[in-house]
C-alpha cells in the first residue's frame, strides 16, 4: 500500500510544481483605444508579470464581479472585483486585491505592467472608470521587501486624479505617461480652451509622492474669445511662471 502512495506522490510532483503562467500574455497592447471596454465585462482575464529579471514571476488575474452586485443606478461605488496574485512557479495564491467601480466594464481592458515609481521593478494598473474623454485607473506597486503588490500615497494620487484639487484644478486626465529615463510622470488634459488643446503637467517621484515640476494652466476670458496658457516650472525649489501664450476663439495664436 505504501508503495502506491509513494508512486502517487512522485507522479504528482511535476503537476504541483508546474508553472501556471505558461502561454499567458504579459500585457494589453499599450495605446489601446479601449474598443472592448464594455465587452466581456464578467470574464476573468490573466496575465504573466515578471517584476524583474531573476525575480519571481506572477499570474495576475482580473476577477470582475457580476454587474448586478455593485451597479445600483445611483452612480455609487461598490466592490466591483478582485485582482488575484498567484506565484507562477507553484500556483500559490499570494494576494487577493479588491477594487471598486460603479459601471460594468472590462476592467482588464487597460491592464499594463510598468515601473511607475522608477525603482527598477514592474508594477501594474487596471481600468476602473471610463467616459468619452477620460479614464481612471487603479495602480499597485511591487514591494521587493515583502514580495507583494501594495498601494501607497503615489498609487492613491495617480488613481484619484479626477477629484483632487492638486490635479490641474480638479480636471480629469486624458492620459498619464511614465518616463523611465527622466523619472517623470506626465499628465495630459482635455481643457476647455478653444480648439480642444491638450495641456499637460510633469511630476517627479520622491518618497512615493508626486512633486510638481512643470505646470500648464488654461484660463479663459470673454466667454471663450480669449484663451491664456500659463506655463510654470520648478526653479530654485519653487514654481515660477516661465511662459504665457494666448489663443483666439479658433485656437490660433492671438495677435
Amino acid at each position: 500500500m505504501w508503495q502506491r502512495w509513494v508512486a502517487l506522490a512522485i507522479c504528482g510532483v511535476p503537476a504541483f510544481w508546474a508553472d501556471v503562467c505558461g502561454g499567458l500574455p504579459t500585457s494589453i497592447p499599450k495605446g489601446s483605444d479601449y474598443s472592448n471596454v464594455f465587452q466581456d465585462a464578467n470574464r476573468p482575464v490573466s496575465f504573466q508579470l515578471s517584476v524583474r529579471r531573476g525575480e519571481p514571476a506572477f499570474r495576475i488575474t482580473v476577477l470582475p464581479l457580476p454587474a448586478d452586485t455593485f451597479v445600483n443606478g445611483r452612480g455609487e461605488f461598490g466592490h466591483a472585483g478582485d485582482i488575484e496574485v498567484v506565484r507562477c512557479r507553484d500556483g500559490k495564491r499570494l494576494q487577493l486585491l479588491p477594487f471598486r467601480g460603479w459601471q460594468p466594464l472590462n476592467f482588464a481592458a487597460a491592464y499594463h505592467a510598468e515601473d511607475i515609481n522608477f525603482d527598477g521593478y514592474l508594477d501594474f494598473y487596471i481600468l476602473t472608470e471610463y467616459a468619452a474623454g477620460w479614464v481612471r485607473k487603479k495602480y499597485w506597486v511591487y514591494d521587493p521587501g515583502t514580495g507583494r503588490f501594495v498601494q501607497n500615497e503615489l498609487t492613491r494620487e495617480l488613481g484619484g486624479n479626477c477629484l483632487g484639487e492638486g490635479w490641474h484644478g480638479g480636471a480629469c486626465h486624458a492620459d498619464i505617461r511614465f518616463d523611465p529615463e527622466k523619472h517623470e510622470i506626465s499628465t495630459f488634459y482635455l481643457e476647455g480652451c478653444p480648439g480642444d488643446q491638450v495641456e499637460g503637467d510633469r511630476y517627479r517621484v520622491e518618497n512615493n509622492r508626486m512633486m510638481l515640476v512643470h505646470k500648464e494652466e488654461v484660463t479663459q476670458t470673454g466667454q471663450g474669445e480669449l484663451c491664456t496658457l500659463t506655463i510654470s516650472d520648478m526653479i530654485g525649489g519653487s514654481m515660477r511662471v516661465t511662459g504665457v501664450r494666448r489663443f483666439d476663439a479658433h485656437g490660433l495664436p492671438a495677435k
